[in-house]
């Protein structure tokens, strides 16, 4: 049987109080290790997609590089992925000419790469003839090349590489 005395005793009330500050706590730092971890995760993601853009981009680019060695003279084998135009294609007007096609009549167009056609595209620009090379008759010119590699995929990665010919 209950006494109301017993109601009325102010006993045991700071282990309420004390209990309520408890969970308090713990909700609060439970609440923080959950955004600590969505970022952590979030963080982690954004690195996958960049570390595979990057290496998709690549390998673009090295495939580029390998139709290169494929076509010897490239002002006779010219082909549609590659501006022979000297200085025309660099990081600034690069960002139009991912977007030409054959349809729209360009006349350089970014080639898909084996690696990932549904993302990936290559394109070369020629740059001049190589430092520390002149022009000689008797021999090969060697010429300087930008090999450029891009993927789009949750995000854009493009990368330049450096490339010599003779011819």
């Amino acid at each position: 049987m209950l006494h109301l005395s017993s109601l009325r005793n102010e006993n045991g009330y700071l282990a309420i109080i004390g209990a309520l500050v408890i969970l308090t706590l713990l909700t609060v730092i439970s609440i923080s290790a959950s955004r600590v971890a969505n970022t952590e995760i979030s963080m982690a993601r954004n690195d996958v997609i960049y570390r595979r853009n990057f290496y998709l981009a690549e390998g673009a680019a090295l495939e580029a590089a390998d139709h290169l060695t494929q076509y010897g003279n490239l002002r006779e084998n010219l082909q549609p992925w590659m501006e022979m135009a000297t200085g025309e294609l660099n990081m600034d007007s690069l960002r139009e000419y991912w977007d030409n096609t054959a349809a729209n009549g360009d006349t350089v167009v970014p080639e898909p790469s084996l690696v990932d056609s549904n993302h990936t595209l290559f394109i070369i620009g020629h740059e001049g003839i190589a430092k520390g090379f002149s022009i000689n008759m008797d021999q090969a010119t060697v010429h300087s090349i930008a090999v450029y590699g891009r993927c789009t995929w949750n995000g854009t990665s493009v990368i330049k590489m450096g490339y010599q010919a003779a011819y």
